[in-house]
């Protein structure tokens, strides 16, 4: 809704001598104003009431546009409260605010530096890359330096790649952010730089190594991982980073150990871990894989936003094993706890394995809810009609 000049100017009399519910009240409805309101808005972020300066800067962000980002920018200059408050609003503005930052980038202050290559990193947008890649060639600071390497590496700007890979030799915190850069970048020309890096001293520096490799993502790239990871005597914190990267990468590993290191990953790892070390482990047929997945299986809540995604996952990574005996004598082992048991008896059925069948058949009496509705489905599938279900089975089924 456009406002008439009136509104608006009754709302900033408002903002400016009303009570709080007032002032909170025309700051909200000054949001649909023009450059007029910016200067009262800005005033009102030190307002007293905290609802009157959250109205200030959602309305301040809704305005936008470059007067607005150019009549933000001093506050960079304020207390921490106000200074933050101008970053969120110069980073909600966005590309409109790119250009008004031009000037920062040289000022005398490190912290206005940093700050304004901070907001192009997370804006993802820039009209002067070239002072980007200056500043990361000759900035005194390293934190600025550190700024300006996160910088170029979100906006793809490959002209930084040799002062990127310069700055691998730099102080431990810019060489990890020119890593993250060159794996966002993912040229081949950096991976020898890279790789060198596998066998830094520092391990927190192999580590990220480690994972820019798999990132970059290049033959060479993924050579320079398999090689790492047939070294004698590698920790086993890095053997588990380096199967996670060539999984990552879609590269089974295959040298000595690989398989114990993908089965660690698959006990110990977070979900995303798991799911590789599944997909790892069932392209080599591992059998000492299957409990750990089908367990993992049924650890899964149906009502989580993306189950049906993990359920997907482990079914294909099954579904590689075939009905073998590994598979089937999970059914009376008695280890499965009863979702992960219902799971694997679904899992049969779907799998067409008659075989199952016998084992599945004497757990249609069972107590459990979930055990018995899975055994019926599957005896369904397996054997349709000829199944001899009750009538209550088949309702189940």
């Amino acid at each position: 809704m456009t406002l008439t000049d009136q509104k608006i100017r009754g709302l900033i009399n408002e903002l400016g001598s009303g009570g709080a519910s007032a002032r909170r009240r025309a700051a909200e409805e000054l949001s649909s104003g023009d450059e007029r309101a910016l200067l009262p808005l800005i005033k009102a972020l030190g307002d007293k009431n905290p609802g009157v300066q959250d109205a200030a800067m959602r309305s301040l962000i809704d305005i936008g546009g470059e007067a607005a980002a150019y009549m933000v920018l001093p506050l960079l200059r304020g207390d921490a409260f106000i200074r933050n408050t101008a970053v969120i609003i110069l980073q909600e503005i966005g590309a409109d605010a790119v250009p008004m930052l031009g000037p920062l980038l040289n000022d005398k202050d490190e912290d206005i530096r940093k700050f304004a290559i901070d907001m192009i990193y997370e804006i993802g947008s820039c009209d002067r890359p070239d002072v980007l890649l200056a500043i990361l060639k000759g900035d005194p600071n390293p934190n600025v330096r550190v700024s300006a390497a996160k910088a170029l590496g979100a906006l793809r700007y490959e002209q930084a790649v040799p002062a990127l890979i310069e700055a691998l030799r730099d102080t431990e915190w810019v060489c990890f952010s020119a890593l993250e850069a060159l794996s966002q970048i993912k040229d081949n020309s950096s991976v020898e730089a890279v790789a060198e890096l596998l066998y830094s001293p520092s391990e927190a520096v192999r580590s990220e190594a480690i994972q820019a490799a798999a990132a970059i993502g290049t033959e060479d790239a993924l050579n320079a991982l398999r090689e790492h990871l047939a070294m004698e005597d590698l920790p086993e914190s890095e053997k588990l980073l380096t199967v996670r990267g060539l999984l990552s990468a879609g590269v089974v590993p295959e040298s000595k150990g690989a398989a114990e290191t993908m089965l660690n990953l698959l006990m110990e790892g977070d979900w995303d871990d798991k799911l590789l070390a599944f997909m790892g482990l069932s392209a080599i047929k591992d059998e000492r894989a299957l409990f750990h997945i089908i367990d993992a299986a049924g650890s899964i809540s149906p009502s989580s936003p993306d189950s049906e995604h993990k359920f997907h996952e482990i079914k294909s990574a099954l579904m590689g094993f075939g009905c073998q005996e590994a598979l089937l004598t999970l059914v009376n082992d008695g280890r499965l706890k009863f979702k992960g048991l219902a799971f694997l008896i679904e899992l049969l059925g779907e799998m067409r394995c008659a075989e199952a069948a016998p084992l599945i058949r004497p757990l249609l009496a069972s107590n459990l809810h979930d055990i018995k509705k899975a055994s019926a489905k599957a005896l369904w599938e397996l054997e349709g009609n000829s199944a001899g279900l009750s009538g209550e089975d088949r309702e189940s089924a």
